[in-house]
């Protein structure tokens, strides 16, 4: 394939993603309860349940990225390094083909090696602090996990340098012992 075609076809990619980012925050604008909530990436316009989880998540010491982009899908909130999703459902989200949608989309999140949480509106209002702990549990496994894949990564390595260079230390410990033979005679 061509390279510049390729080219072409990411920057359309990324185009149509913001032009989507653009339409979702409109719509969230529009709408009389939502809050414009400022946070280190810019100001996002956010219902009152994400607002509120978002607060909480904050307060638990967690730096989530509101409405990140994964497979032309946007996560409410995202953890990249981790690839945690969490999803705030508010009372309207709840009906049959929406389910449905959701379902569709927590399976392609789940092939690119997301794990997904979904809390709902009634528990974000009644206990967004535990909503909160959920993620903060997750996340922090997650990084565990990858610390620990890093660490016998690393541990493999070095063991296998450890096998090919033993040869190499046999015949220098050959030759030690031969030559001290040598100089004793």
């Amino acid at each position: 394939m061509n390279i510049g075609r390729l080219i072409y076809r990411e920057v359309a990619k990324g185009e149509r993603r913001k032009a989507n980012f653009r339409r979702l925050q409109k719509e969230a604008a529009s709408r009389p309860e939502s809050k414009l909530v400022k946070t280190p990436l810019g100001g996002y316009w956010m219902s009152p349940i994400e607002a509120k989880l978002y607060k909480a998540m904050l307060e638990d010491g967690l730096d989530p990225w509101p409405q990140y982009c994964v497979q032309g899908y946007f996560i409410d909130f995202a953890f990249p390094d981790v690839r945690v999703a969490v999803e705030a459902d508010g009372a309207e989200y709840h009906g049959g083909e929406r389910k449905q949608r959701d379902r569709q989309r927590d399976w392609i999140l789940r092939r690119a090696g997301w794990t997904v949480k979904r809390f709902y509106g009634t528990t974000i209002h009644r206990k967004a602090g535990n909503c909160a702990f959920v993620v903060k549990k997750e996340v922090k496994a997650r990084r565990d996990w990858a610390v620990a894949q890093a660490r016998e990564k690393e541990r493999r390595k070095w063991a296998r340098r450890e096998a090919m260079l033993r040869p190499f230390r046999r015949i220098k410990q050959f030759f030690r012992r031969n030559k001290r033979k040598e100089s004793d005679i």
